[in-house]
C-alpha cells in the first residue's frame, strides 16, 4: 500500500482535471476531499439520464444510440432509490430527468419520481411506456415550471391527461407527443391557448388533427421555430410538408 508521501499530488490533480475537461465527468472529483465531494455531488444530481434497451416492433434506436450493461444497472438502482423512504441529500437539486426506452415505467413509479424530485423542469420519457393519464395528472400538479416534456410514443395517454399538463405547465418550451395516437385537435387548441412560450412542437404520425388546430398553434405561439407533424393524416399536404 502506497504511503501518502509516495503520491505525486500535482500529477494526480492533473489526471483528475483531465477527466473533467475531456471525459466531461465530475465523478473522479468526488474522491479528492469532502469539500470536493460536497461541491461535485450537488452538480451531479442536477442531471439524471437513464436508458434501457426496450424496443417495440417496427421501431429502431437512433444511429448514435449505445447501450451498456452499466445502463441497466444504473436504471435498476434508480428504481430502487425512488422506492426507498429516505431521500438522498441532493434530490432537490435535480432539474433534468431522462428515462428513455423503458417499457415498465408505470404510474406508480412516476408517482414515486415526483415525490422524490420536486424541482424537475426537463422531463424526457422518450419511448418509455407503461403509464397513462394518471401520471400526467400527477406531473401537472407537481411541476408547474416544466419547460421540456417528451412523451414520444406514450400511446396510453389521451386528451384528458395532456390537457391537464397544458393547463398547468404553461411555461413549456418543448413538447413531443409524436406517435401518441389518442391525441386530437382538442389538445392542440389548448396548446395554442396556454403555451405561448412554445419553441418546439413534435407530433409525428398524428391521426386526429386538422389544419385548423395547427394553424391556431402557428398563430398563437410567436416563438415557435420547429414544428414536426410528419406522417400525419387529415391535413393538407402543404402543412405536413
Amino acid at each position: 500500500m502506497a504511503h501518502f508521501s509516495d503520491i505525486n499530488i500535482p500529477e494526480l490533480l492533473e489526471q483528475i482535471l483531465y477527466f473533467l475537461a475531456v471525459e466531461k465527468s465530475l465523478y473522479p472529483a468526488l474522491f479528492i476531499s469532502r469539500l470536493w465531494y460536497r461541491c461535485g455531488a450537488s452538480f451531479l444530481w442536477e442531471r439524471i439520464e437513464l436508458k434501457r434497451n426496450d424496443l417495440k416492433y417496427g421501431h429502431h434506436f437512433p444511429d448514435d444510440y449505445t447501450y451498456y450493461e452499466r445502463d441497466r444497472t444504473q436504471c435498476k438502482r434508480f428504481i430502487k432509490l425512488i422506492n426507498e423512504k429516505h431521500k438522498p441529500a441532493y434530490v432537490s437539486n435535480t432539474i433534468h430527468l431522462e428515462i428513455t426506452f423503458y417499457h415498465s415505467l408505470s404510474d406508480k413509479k412516476i408517482k414515486s419520481i415526483v415525490d422524490m424530485f420536486p424541482n424537475i423542469v426537463h422531463l424526457d420519457f422518450k419511448d418509455s411506456i407503461g403509464f397513462g393519464d394518471k401520471s400526467l395528472f400527477i406531473i401537472a400538479e407537481s411541476y408547474p415550471n416544466l419547460r421540456y416534456l417528451n412523451l414520444w410514443d406514450a400511446q396510453a395517454i389521451t386528451d384528458k391527461g395532456l390537457c391537464a399538463i397544458i393547463g398547468s405547465c404553461r411555461k413549456l418550451e418543448y413538447l413531443n407527443i409524436s406517435y401518441c395516437e389518442n391525441i386530437s385537435d382538442k389538445s392542440l387548441f389548448e396548446i395554442a391557448e396556454n403555451c405561448r412560450d412554445l419553441q418546439e412542437f413534435h407530433f409525428a404520425e398524428a391521426y386526429w388533427i386538422t389544419d385548423k388546430s395547427i394553424s391556431c398553434i402557428l398563430n398563437s405561439c410567436p416563438n415557435l421555430r420547429n414544428l414536426d407533424i410528419s406522417y400525419s393524416k387529415g391535413m393538407s399536404k402543404m402543412l405536413v410538408c
